[in-house]
């Protein structure tokens, strides 16, 4: 391992996430990287040095205005990836390609930014979290245009189960089972955390979680969000306060709509900004259930066993359905029924079975 290069390419505190086990278990190992941020996000590493400790990333493409335009998005996109072609070729200049490997994670538009910059420069390309698949090019939107892509791009995928090393078949490059994701390392990680920084209101009583922040839903479906989002609120018990998490995509939301946050069913809830992921687990952990239209907030639930109701029409994972994680369809019954008999959907709780980042770092460090 000592000739090879390994870069990490991310530009979400999201893909951060996922990757913090395989971060660690190289630096236990005393494995040298590079992290690369493609500029997509704020990347907030201050928030995980009990994680992996106080490292940051040596290199970053150009920023992205903070603008919910697609227009601006899709022009940084292209932007950051001929930034990243040109100025990246000094540091991948004269590299053992063979030796060289990119990890890039999941489907975000920085991975497929990512995947080409290296394909570009012949590195060879290892995809976390590979195969999922939603089978619905418009749910999630790019995202699943985006993780197509780059399976035909990546040279050895890492698929969290066998459902996903399935959906590879036709794919080229190596596929690896990694039996879990590695987001249930940094799950049980967070959840053992107890001394953290406390940004949120005390919340007094039972209370749920909301999450909305897809933009096909909340921008290109708003009407229909806020139709079920009015549903849910008038059918939820008495007794129980909403904890709505806003992000600036959600507020922007219900501006748009005019939502009446005034009416009766509007008293009990309760806005909160983003919180650091630690807080954000504890949060969900001492909630009845959650209510989200987020893919990884389903592989969270799954893992703590409590029930979730998934705000989509499809889902590019399969933790947790059927069991304690309800796919709603947009279908008020369906609603409903989870609305009314939630506590029948807690399950098990899922431990890890082996490390994922274990077998991720090894096969790299044996090929």
């Amino acid at each position: 391992m000592k000739n090879k290069k390994i870069y990490f390419f991310f530009g979400t505190t999201a893909e951060l996430i996922k990757l913090i086990p395989i971060i660690r278990e190289f630096q236990k190992r005393r494995v040298c990287f590079k992290i690369i941020t493609s500029g997509q996000g704020k990347i907030f590493f201050n928030e995980f040095v009990d994680f992996i400790g106080p490292i940051k990333e040596d290199i970053q493409l150009q920023e992205k205005e903070n603008k919910s335009s697609v227009f601006f998005f899709i022009t940084w996109a292209i932007r950051a990836t001929y930034t990243g072609i040109f100025s990246l070729k000094k540091e991948f200049k004269g590299l053992n390609k063979k030796n060289s490997y990119f990890i890039i994670h999941g489907d975000t538009v920085s991975s497929l930014i990512g995947a080409i910059i290296a394909k570009i420069y012949g590195l060879k390309i290892v995809h976390i979290e590979s195969g999922l698949r939603s089978f619905n090019f418009l749910e999630p939107f790019p995202e699943e245009i985006s993780r197509h892509i780059v399976s035909y791009l990546t040279d050895i995928h890492f698929a969290p189960n066998e459902w996903a090393v399935n959906n590879l078949k036709k794919m080229p490059g190596i596929k690896i089972n990694t039996i879990q994701n590695t987001l249930i390392e940094t799950f049980w990680k967070a959840m053992k955390i107890r001394k953290y920084k406390r940004s949120r209101k005390k919340i007094n009583g039972k209370y749920f979680v909301l999450v909305m922040h897809r933009q096909e839903h909340v921008i290109w479906g708003k009407n229909e969000m806020k139709n079920l989002l009015e549903y849910i609120l008038e059918n939820i018990e008495p007794n129980l306060t909403c904890v709505f998490m806003t992000h600036d995509i959600t507020l922007s939301f219900l501006n748009s709509t005019k939502f009446n946050l005034g009416s009766d069913y509007t008293k009990k809830i309760v806005f909160i900004t983003r919180l650091s992921y630690v807080e954000f687990i504890k949060l969900i952990k001492d909630s009845k259930f959650i209510i989200t239209d987020g893919g990884s907030n389903q592989e969270e639930m799954h893992y703590m066993g409590k029930p979730c109701l998934l705000l989509r029409n499809y889902t590019e994972r399969i933790e947790g359905l059927g069991r304690n994680v309800i796919l709603s369809k947009s279908n008020k019954k369906v609603i409903s029924d989870f609305l009314t008999h939630y506590k029948k959907y807690r399950k098990n709780k899922v431990t890890i079975s082996k490390a994922p980042s274990k077998i991720i770092v090894d096969y790299l460090f044996n090929h």
